[in-house]
């Protein structure tokens, strides 16, 4: 089984492959072997923490909800949020930059990175939103009304998909640079409450950006191309 696939089951057991550093999202096609080997871990020791107490939690049981509730999910929590909050997200990170810049080098790259991430996220949630989603939805009440699929300018959801899936490996590295830069999101002795806010503030971007990929590499993308599948 992937790791993806296991967060997908349970998204209780993000919290545990975070501990461990284990990449449960732009790596979520390597099986817990192989993900386990590359921090350094035995894949028995990490199961048995999975199946340990640690592992209860109060994630939403996606894996059991509709497919359309799931869009519902992304577009009025992971959209709306970024799409409200980026822009007061990077002021803040250009403020600490400027402030602690030259004695902290790497907040310059960090500035240079977000701002790149946010114009990227913006054209991709751009597309789920006017292309995919729609399309989505369709092909959700066609199966509940067992009619057929109404015809799609791309064809098929695979294509877009494809897209969606490579621009999130890349949006997905991006933030795992930006955490590294930021030495995984620990503020220095020096630095101020402003610097402490921005990297609390990145760590939860990413883990928010985490669970918007895991949810659609591993529940959306893979159950609408079987519904697709279906209507055919």
């Amino acid at each position: 089984m992937t790791v993806g696939s296991m967060v997908a089951q349970d998204f209780n057991r993000a919290q545990v492959f975070e501990r461990l550093g284990i990449d449960y999202c732009c790596h979520g096609s390597d099986t817990l072997k192989v993900a386990s080997q590359k921090v350094g871990l035995n894949a028995d020791d990490v199961l048995a923490q999975l199946d340990g107490s640690e592992v209860k939690g109060s994630a939403p049981d996606f894996a059991h909800w509709p497919l359309d509730l799931l869009v519902d999910y992304v577009l009025k929590v992971h959209h709306r949020n970024f799409h409200l909050h980026h822009e007061e997200l990077m002021q803040l990170v250009d403020k600490v930059a400027t402030v602690h810049g030259a004695r902290h080098p790497e907040l310059l790259e960090v500035r240079k990175a977000v701002a790149e991430s946010f114009d990227e996220l913006d054209s991709h949630f751009a597309k789920e939103e006017n292309v995919l989603f729609p399309q989505l939805y369709e092909i959700y009440q066609a199966y509940e009304e067992a009619r057929p699929v109404a015809p799609f300018h791309c064809g098929t959801i695979a294509h877009p998909i494809r897209q969606m899936m490579l621009e999130h490996d890349q949006t997905g590295e991006m933030w795992q640079h930006i955490s590294e830069l930021t030495h995984h999101f620990v503020t220095p002795e020096d630095g101020c409450a402003s610097f402490k806010l921005m990297n609390e503030q990145l760590k939860q971007f990413f883990l928010d950006l985490k669970e918007h990929i895991s949810l659609e590499n591993n529940l959306i993308f893979p159950g609408f191309l079987r519904m697709e599948g279906q209507g055919e």
